[in-house]
């Protein structure tokens, strides 16, 4: 699937990104290099922006029509009076009206099968193993229950992409409340999470809501879950069992109502058995596991996961198919994240050709690779 977006409203096109991996979506801001781009390569969906300027958003349908280009249109307006000034053309066009644009929208548009195939796109976990199909598969199943969910993988392996699709599927509207529980150690952090009122510690010239209460009607996502003290875990237990909470220095009773999603790159029964994690703060944070698999146990993933690394990249160029071979067979300790790293490296440092050629050399760290002479 291709998507193009064409605005010169960047924020407009920021609201897609999120949803659609770099490899099917494309963005522009000028009419003119759009056209040369559609020559090329017919898109599945184009999504025009009435705010093109100059009007060039008429003379781009016009032109479009000339081209014969008979891919679905999604022709995006302020309001309805707008109407009245699409111009009537042969293509297969759709008026929306600006403020129902959203991914759920777009998706409406796209053929079912096609849709289906490239699910993955909305999520950003690419690959067509079986692995990959299996946590897409989790994740719309449980993205919009009323239920907690871990998220266990290897760093580098996507769980903050998976939270961000669990949001997405249950509040597209809402913004996801993130915290590294690293930085929830000290009186600060906790702070930073509860809120405090004016004058309740040294310094406290003003109040502050908390993150808590950021997270209310939304997505909170504890990441690296395994970090959070004993104590901490015990102050945040009634949280989870009640929604209530106090800020710092406050005697009121507040309420915050979220979807818990945590993360970790340690499995946490084996905390419990290590006594750095209470039971009954597990028990509350795991009625849902779903477990991102390492990158050496889909290996076949590797070509997909290039080509749109290197399409986010601005690269229009592939990795030869020795080198692919030679990344298959590299057991990848820092997974997904290791191997954008690795290909960003090698895309530097290519010197022309039609390809990009990876070395073993070049599969080192780049502290180790420094130090080669």
């Amino acid at each position: 699937m291709t998507l193009f977006i064409i605005s010169s409203d960047w924020r407009f096109k920021e609201r897609f990104k999120q949803h659609f991996s770099p490899a099917c979506l494309r963005s522009y801001s000028a009419a003119e290099r759009a056209l040369n781009e559609i020559e090329d390569q017919m898109p599945d969906l184009l999504v025009i922006d009435s705010r093109l300027k100059s009007g060039a958003h008429t003379l781009l349908l016009h032109q479009l029509e000339r081209m014969g280009v008979c891919s679905t249109i999604l022709y995006c307006i302020d309001d309805e009076a707008d109407r009245r000034f699409v111009p009537e053309t042969s293509l297969c066009l759709y008026v929306v009206l600006r403020s129902h644009m959203h991914a759920q929208k777009i998706s409406e548009f796209l053929d079912p099968s096609v849709a289906e195939d490239s699910s993955y796109e909305n999520c950003g976990l690419l690959g067509d193993s079986e692995a990959m199909v299996e946590v897409r598969s989790q994740l719309s199943k449980w993205g919009k229950e009323e239920c907690s969910i871990h998220l266990y993988g290897e760093t580098g392996t996507g769980k903050e992409l998976a939270a961000q699709y669990l949001h997405r599927l249950k509040f597209p509207y809402r913004t996801i409340v993130s915290v590294n529980c690293s930085l929830l150690s000290d009186a600060l952090g906790k702070s930073l999470f509860f809120g405090h009122t004016k004058g309740a510690f040294t310094d406290g010239t003003s109040e502050l809501n908390g993150l808590i209460k950021e997270a209310d009607g939304s997505t909170l996502f504890l990441d690296e879950v395994e970090n959070l003290s004993l104590h901490f875990q015990a102050h945040l237990l009634r949280l989870l069992e009640t929604g209530q909470y106090r800020r710092f220095g406050d005697t009121t009773v507040h309420t915050s109502a979220f979807r818990l999603v945590t993360a970790s790159n340690v499995r946490l029964d084996q905390l419990v058995e290590e006594s750095v994690m209470r039971k009954d703060f597990l028990y509350r944070i795991c009625d849902v596991v779903i477990t991102l698999p390492p990158l050496r146990e889909h290996p076949q993933d590797i070509p997909i996961l290039v080509a749109a690394h290197l399409a986010s990249l601005g690269v229009h160029t592939c990795v030869d198919e020795r080198s692919l071979g030679l990344l298959a067979e590299y057991p990848w300790p820092g997974n997904v994240r290791e191997l954008f790293s690795v290909v960003r490296r090698a895309a530097v440092n290519r010197t022309g050709g039609q390809s990009i050629s990876i070395t073993e050399r070049e599969l080192l760290t780049p502290l180790s690779y420094a130090n080669i002479s």
